[in-house]
């Protein structure tokens, strides 16, 4: 079979909608080869009885939804492992990214979670999204990205109103993988930790995996062993001690500083 030239198989196109990527099936899948845009096809069995069989390209549209459901921004568009470059300048990129290739091979709904920490710049969103965007397009599974300040921007829109901070708390506890990027950022005021407190404590008891993002230093209890102490602030000054400990329970640190991987890839794409 010769491989589509505009998806060079991927079956889907992205493109931006809004502040948010969005997918939809390519060409060459629309209408569905196999059956039309039918969903379903005929077989006929052992007996001589023609069964209606679901067509595999409802799977593909269940997963052009939960894609364009996950909320994830149009500036990481072209986010996937292979445009991952891990050269000699930068030895914390090559082992995130096969820490990261790995729990996307294994992901299993409930397993340990990471935490990519580091300054600014070295690649640490962009890695959570090739992972988003592998599980939900080639393994089918739900996933939504959320940024810690519109979260809080969103449930101080719902202030005074339970039922609605609800609603929009409700799918970020329920959804199997959640991405919650720039931990640790804001003010770090008694409400938006109690927000977060609540939010990583449902998702623990749970157990449902998370995979954080933060600018902040990881140090002391959890921490990965044999480093260096980071420069940047330590995350456990701007969470607090309880928060810290679920993190490090839920999560597996994974270190990512000094090199300007963000520098690099806009280079790449001009």
């Amino acid at each position: 079979m010769v491989e589509c030239s505009l998806c060079q198989g991927e079956k889907v196109l992205l493109s931006q909608r809004g502040d948010l990527a969005h997918v939809r099936r390519c060409e060459c899948q629309s209408p569905c080869p196999v059956c039309g845009d039918e969903g379903y096809f005929y077989e006929t069995d052992e007996f001589g009885y023609r069964n209606a069989v679901p067509c595999t390209c409802q799977v593909l549209e269940r997963r052009v939804k939960s894609f364009n459901d996950a909320g994830i921004p149009n500036r990481y568009l072209d986010a996937n492992f292979g445009r991952i470059n891990a050269g000699s300048n930068a030895q914390d990129m090559a082992v995130a990214r096969q820490k990261a290739w790995r729990f996307a091979r294994e992901f299993e709904p409930g397993v340990q979670g990471l935490l990519f920490y580091g300054s600014t710049g070295t690649g640490k969103t962009y890695l959570t999204i090739a992972i988003l965007r592998y599980l939900i397009l080639s393994r089918g599974v739900r996933a939504r990205f959320c940024e810690f300040m519109h979260l809080l921007s969103a449930l101080r829109a719902s202030y005074g109103d339970r039922g609605k901070a609800e609603d929009f708390m409700g799918p970020l506890v329920e959804v199997p993988l959640l991405v919650i990027d720039e931990l640790g950022k804001g003010r770090g005021t008694d409400w938006e930790l109690s927000v977060l407190d609540e939010l990583i404590s449902k998702r623990y008891n749970a157990q449902r995996t998370t995979i954080f993002t933060t600018n902040y230093g990881i140090e002391g209890p959890g921490a990965p062993s044999g480093e260096e102490p980071v420069a940047e602030e330590p995350l456990l000054d701007r969470v607090g001690v309880r928060i810290h400990s679920r993190l490090m329970e839920m999560c597996e640190a994974v270190r990512l500083t000094g090199y300007d991987y963000r520098r690099e890839m806009g280079q790449r794409s001009r």
